[in-house]
């Protein structure tokens, strides 16, 4: 049978039939195999770099722009404002249509323009470097190759696309270099007044998170998540050789903040600051206004000395500084001890020669070496900030238990927390013996009584005195009054009540009267004012320096004032520490308390000016007058108008801009530094015209605040700007 099948011609044919088939099924197996082999290894190169060139489509997170802060009044402190990267696609058809000659010539057109509206004193952009990078991404064939490798202003941007070879050519449309670039919008944080507040309102990372912008400190930090907003989705495909983005999810913009701050009275603040700093070269400073109904903190500025002598905006020393307080914390003594019937206001004291053993130390009076004050009043160790009188108080009442004295301590509100919109705040620690029996000694009680061995930030202290002025209501100090979100309201701050009273009726009065006579007849002599009536206290402190305590390297002080104003119907309080004061002797009152008294005065001319009616006539000259900076010649012109006696240097005949100071009775002139591109000028005093012309001259843009003459500049004097970029000069008459 098998015999017959194999002789049966049907079935060898489809036998053969099927061997054909395989045969060829396995040479066509072959082929394709040895296809392969020779794309990977013979071919592999050149398919790889064909593949490079072809792209899948890309996710793509697409930044949201981050919501603005804006001061009471509206006006912005911190915007989000856009900037450009322009990006080279060398595969794009224009330029593939184009002549290697031709595109030569544009792209070295291109470069120069680059170079001459881009360089700056700070980077000068040569063409030759552009030209050869741009080289290197034709080379690479990339899609995304940097025109130049910095961010530019939407200004800086249009000017580029306004020359050629960006620009539009009538009745032919763009060229191929712009058909050819892409820009690719970016968002930087922008302050608009500068530096005013800027440790307050905070700053932001240069990078990103997840396509999310980041607060570094201040409002900025502490309101991150609502301001930063939530990022988009996208996806970057490629059409018609262009890069083309689709978006999937649209990003959500941030919220807008809205704080307390008053620009205008931050200005005067800041300014009045920075005037004492330089004027007793002090390590830092600090000054905080409050409104005393609501507790609203209208204004906070934090100086720190920089190497070169200047003062920038640095730590925020009013929430966080852990210095004690001096002086302004006898206040507190005084009040718990009134309260607690130790003591009456005209009870007498013995201060005797100014010098008060206590164990093995001495309290001493700032004025023992005149002999002391001798016996005086309860309220008058207040007036003239007797240490031996106040300590001399506690002592009596609270020696046997100064955890009682403590605890009272903490009655009055000041160690209370505050939850401050704020990173970095620092608690106020007044510490209890039996918080730590081993560290209490003594003469503890005594050095606590009058600012020692107490830890307060400046704002404590702040709120504590704003408490007195407000009937003895403790207000919570807030930063932030509303969140909001596309129009609506997300978040609402109220003043917050922490304490409806810190002491008694009668005490509150007793030490409102004291602080009245601080200004008037004791240690805050230089504050008094003909124009507002100002209560408060001095505060004097030695620094201690670490482990090596108050003896080691020199002497350093603290010097403060916090007090409240008008006193009669108190609207503001202000707080003002001084950090190192040098070559002057460090008085509470004649260096805070006169900064305290200027801004009280600032801050009532701009909410209540004179009526012209009852303003006197101009008397005699009889005083020189108040020559500021300015052009030489029409000063001097001026000055010789008046009869009156001029001094100046040889070397001001020459210079354009002079200042002007009283010296020995004549004035002075004195020539300012030559102006420099790039390099931020010193306009205070000047005219606003002269201001003016001085910073266009040195390539920058001005907005103007006020009237009069410059008082303040957001940039600070000698540090480096860019052409273009903006200043902020504060006017005051």
């Amino acid at each position: 049978m098998k015999q017959e099948e194999r002789n049966n011609p049907v079935t060898n044919k489809a036998v053969r039939r099927y061997r054909i088939v395989g045969a060829l099924m396995i040479l066509v197996l072959l082929v394709v195999f040895g296809k392969i082999l020779k794309t990977i290894f013979v071919e592999g190169d050149r398919w790889r770099a064909i593949g490079e060139t072809l792209h899948r489509p890309e996710p793509v997170d697409l930044a949201p722009i981050r919501g603005n802060i804006y001061a009471a009044d509206g006006r912005a402190v911190a915007i989000t404002a856009p900037y450009f990267r322009l990006y080279f696609d060398f595969q794009a058809d224009p330029l593939k249509s184009i002549k290697k000659d031709s595109l030569n010539k544009l792209l070295d057109t291109l470069a120069h323009n680059i170079s001459r509206k881009l360089s700056n004193q700070y980077e000068k952009i040569k063409p030759a470097d552009l030209k050869k990078k741009w080289k290197q991404g034709m080379a690479k064939k990339s899609r995304y190759w940097p025109v130049i490798n910095r961010d530019i202003s939407y200004l800086q941007m249009k000017e580029l696309y306004d020359m050629a070879p960006l620009a539009r050519v009538p009745r032919k449309g763009l060229g191929p270099i712009p058909r050819s670039i892409r820009p690719e919008e970016k968002a930087k944080r922008m302050m608009p007044f500068g530096s005013l507040g800027s440790r307050t309102i905070g700053s932001v990372y240069g990078s990103m998170d997840g396509g999310l912008s980041q607060g570094k400190n201040g409002i900025e930090l502490f309101y991150d998540k609502q301001l930063r907003g939530e990022t988009g989705k996208a996806s970057r495909v490629y059409v018609g050789g262009r890069r083309i983005l689709n978006t999937i999810q649209s990003p959500k913009r941030g919220c807008d903040v809205y704080t307390t701050l008053d620009m205008d009275m931050q200005s005067i603040v800041e300014v009045e600051l920075r005037n004492k700093l330089e004027e007793v070269e002090g390590e830092s400073g600090t000054a905080i206004l409050m409104e005393v109904a609501t507790g609203q903190v209208k204004a906070i500025t934090n100086l720190q000395r920089t190497s070169s002598g200047g003062y920038i905006e640095s730590k925020n020393y009013a929430v966080a500084d852990m210095s004690e307080p001096g002086s302004t914390f006898k206040t507190v003594s005084m009040m718990v001890a009134l309260d607690a019937g130790i003591v009456h206001p005209e009870d007498i004291i013995e201060t005797g020669n100014g010098l008060f053993s206590v164990g093995k130390r001495t309290v001493r009076d700032h004025n023992a070496h005149k002999g002391g004050y001798g016996p005086i009043t309860a309220a008058q160790t207040i007036w003239y900030s007797s240490n031996v009188g106040v300590a001399k108080i506690i002592l009596k009442g609270f020696a046997h238990d100064p955890d009682k004295y403590v605890e009272a301590v903490r009655r009055t509100g000041i160690t209370d927390k505050f939850r401050l919109e704020i990173p970095g705040e620092a608690p106020a620690v007044v510490r209890k013996r039996a918080d730590n029996p081993d560290r209490w000694y003594g003469t503890t009680l005594a050095w606590m009584s009058f600012g020692y061995e107490t830890q307060i930030p400046p704002i404590h202290t702040l709120a504590f005195y704003n408490a007195i002025a407000n009937g003895g209501k403790m207000m919570r100090p807030y930063f932030v009054t509303k969140v909001m979100d596309r129009g609506e309201i997300v978040q609402e701050h109220q003043p917050v009540v922490l304490r409806d009273s810190i002491c008694k009726h009668s005490t509150l009065v007793a030490i409102q009267d004291m602080l009245s006579n601080v200004v008037a007849k004791g240690t805050g002599s230089p504050v008094k004012s003909p124009t507002v009536n100002i209560s408060g206290k001095t505060g004097t402190a030695q620094i201690s320096q670490g482990k090596s305590g108050y003896r080691a390297g020199g002497t350093m002080h603290l010097v403060s004032f916090c007090g409240y104003f008008p006193s009669e119907n108190p609207k503001y309080t202000c707080m003002v520490v001084v950090r190192g004061p040098r070559g002057v002797y460090p008085s509470g009152g004649g260096i805070s308390g006169v900064v305290v008294k200027q801004i009280a005065e600032k801050l009532l001319a701009i909410q209540e000016p004179e009526p012209f009616d009852t303003i006197s006539p101009l008397p005699e000259i009889k005083h020189l007058p108040a020559v500021r900076a300015g052009q030489r010649e029409p000063i001097v012109s001026a000055l010789k108008s008046l009869n009156l006696p001029v001094k100046s240097a040889s070397e001001t005949d020459k210079n354009q801009w002079v200042r002007a100071t009283e010296e020995s009775g004549r004035i002075s002139l004195k020539p300012l530094p030559a102006i420099k591109r790039g390099i931020m000028p010193d306009v205070r005093g000047l005219s606003a015209q002269d201001a003016l012309y001085m910073l266009q001259l040195s390539g920058l843009r001005v907005k103007t605040n006020g009237w009069g003459h410059v008082v303040a500049q957001s940039l600070p004097y000698g540090s480096k700007v860019t052409v273009g970029q903006t200043v902020v000069i504060d006017l005051s008459m």
